[in-house]
């Protein structure tokens, strides 16, 4: 049986990058829809998985990006249907609003690849991240970009943190995952991002460009065997769960 999954992405900016290889090498049909170029999303879960990627809109500025709603309802309809769910940082946040929690401007701006702590006694079980670092380590550098940050929804399990952004990661129920922070970046991503916002950083923060330079060289192979790990498992809960509705 081929699974078939559902992505949203939410800016042209904001691709699959590293995902897209792992994605290709499991056997599942993917429809990739991009609401901004004016791609209409489905008002039913005929899909296996849903993953929403991310974007620089505010995940409750419906009033110029009536798309969100939908994006809303859809998590709402998996969720109902037990169906997994993917988020990365607009998409965590849109997951995170769709169970009722807030999304707002963060009183720090994170920029860059950032230390993250895996938080041992969430993860010691957990499907995604139990197994995605050394047994040595609980720490790693993943890529954030974001201005905004969200209210962790209830009965959600924090997995990781951060210390300028507490709400990195989080689990609901056993097969919904929001990840603030971009695990799916490359290099190529990373090149669009400077030369988009290459006004705000000139104003902001001169010396970025260069700083991420350096950042790339130690941490994006890190990064990238992460997203591999985490994209993986999270495709074998897409797998076994259609599997168990079919049963």
């Amino acid at each position: 049986m081929t699974n078939r999954l559902l992505i949203i992405q939410n800016s042209p900016t904001a691709p699959l990058g590293v995902l897209n290889q792992s994605i290709c090498d499991r056997d599942i049909s993917v429809e990739i829809l991009t609401p901004l170029a004016g791609e209409r999303l489905p008002i039913s879960t005929a899909y296996n998985g849903l993953i929403i990627l991310g974007g620089p809109m505010n995940a409750e500025d419906d009033a110029q990006y009536p798309h969100l709603m939908d994006v809303v309802r859809l998590v709402q309809l998996f969720a109902t249907e037990h169906k997994p769910i993917l988020g990365i940082c607009l998409g965590a946040q849109l997951i995170a609003r769709a169970f009722g929690s807030r999304v707002y401007q963060h009183d720090v701006v994170e920029l860059g690849f950032t230390p993250l702590r895996l938080i041992p006694t969430a993860i010691a079980d957990d499907p995604l991240l139990k197994s995605v670092l050394p047994s040595d380590s609980e720490t790693v550098h993943i890529m954030e970009w974001h201005f905004d940050t969200f209210d962790l929804p209830d009965q959600a399990k924090l997995l990781m943190t951060g210390d300028n952004c507490q709400n990195q990661a989080y689990r609901l129920d056993d097969n919904i995952y929001g990840f603030q922070c971009h695990f799916e970046v490359n290099r190529a991503i990373l090149q669009g991002w400077l030369a988009n916002g290459r006004d705000y950083l000139q104003s902001n923060h001169p010396n970025f460009p260069e700083q991420l330079a350096n950042q790339a060289d130690l941490y994006l192979s890190q990064s990238n065997l992460f997203c591999h790990k985490v994209i993986h498992a999270w495709l074998d809960l897409v797998k076994l769960q259609a599997y168990e509705m079919i049963e």
